[in-house]
């Protein structure tokens, strides 16, 4: 059962039938996975560039890459009949982006509108009477981000940035605009509660269509968290708070950003420590006594 960090946005069902922005991925993978969720009306950066290229003057040099992916746009950008113009409900950004300046911009666009309306800006923006200085007051979409990460560990021998490298330069870029505002947005991944909630209750389905459930009191008793990030996958399976009580334990390994000798972050101690994938699953299997 494969679940990644973006998964549990499959669950937002009153979204469906919205207009959503994915942004992030090699081309339009990302937008197929959010079609395959359930999302009926899904744009990316790369379609709105290859219909407006000077949307983004600097994406020219990669125009053959986004026309390679891109689909047409459910709506025009319209800024002189806005009630006709292409309006963004929600911004999903689901994996790292691989054109930080056009998603930046087309991000920004999108926030700074009226409305979620690309092409217009909302009045309020600035109003010094409005809470956030009329900042995200005027019904833009909400921003999501499915991955924490800063760092990930790619072939390169030092760590590379990650999804979160891109939000906090969004951040930077969002507080430079706005002279400070608050950018409300939500965080999904490792290792936040929800994200684990979600894997929770999809073992436990898997469980219950693989021994039912009668005479089971607790049926998923113990459950291992293997990760090699202390700051998200151990920090998230030692903070988790299991709503079936079931027992969460931390298992690191040494195959990937952790490096030893490294202090821990707070809450990001492991309870063992092991070499790969493969002794973590064999120290979990004797720790739940299946194995010798």
């Amino acid at each position: 059962m494969f679940i990644q960090s973006h998964t549990p946005f499959a669950e937002m069902r009153d979204l469906h039938d919205k207009t959503v922005l994915i942004a992030g991925g090699d081309g339009g993978k990302c937008a197929d996975v959010a079609r395959g969720y359930g999302f009926n009306s899904v744009v990316t950066p790369g379609d709105i560039v290859t219909a407006y290229p000077n949307i983004w003057p600097f994406a020219s040099n990669f125009m053959s890459y986004y026309e390679s992916f891109a689909r047409p746009l459910p709506a025009p950008i319209n800024p002189t009949d806005p009630s006709k113009s292409l309006k963004i409900d929600a911004v999903f950004v689901y994996n790292d982006p691989r054109d930080w300046g056009l998603d930046s911009t087309i991000i920004l666009d999108t926030l700074l509108s009226q409305q979620g309306i690309l092409g217009t800006l909302s009045p309020q923006n600035g109003h010094t009477g409005l809470p956030n200085r009329g900042y995200l007051q005027d019904g833009q979409p909400h921003l999501y981000y499915s991955n924490p990460d800063l760092w990930w560990a790619a072939s390169y021998h030092l760590p590379r940035l990650g999804q979160g490298g891109f939000r906090e330069a969004f951040a930077g870029l969002w507080n430079s605009v706005t002279g400070g505002a608050e950018l409300n947005h939500t965080i999904l991944g490792k290792p936040y509660q929800p994200t684990y909630e979600f894997a929770e209750a999809r073992l436990r389905a898997h469980r219950k269509t693989l021994f039912g459930s009668t005479g089971l009191n607790n049926p998923l008793r113990k459950v291992y968290m293997v990760g090699d990030n202390p700051e998200s996958d151990i920090k998230g399976g030692n903070g988790y708070k299991s709503p079936s009580g079931s027992e969460w334990k931390s298992i690191l390994v040494k195959t990937g950003v952790w490096q030893e000798g490294k202090e821990f972050p707070e809450g990001g101690k492991p309870d063992i420590i092991r070499e790969d994938v493969g002794e973590a699953v064999n120290w979990a299997l004797r720790d739940a006594r299946w194995a010798k």
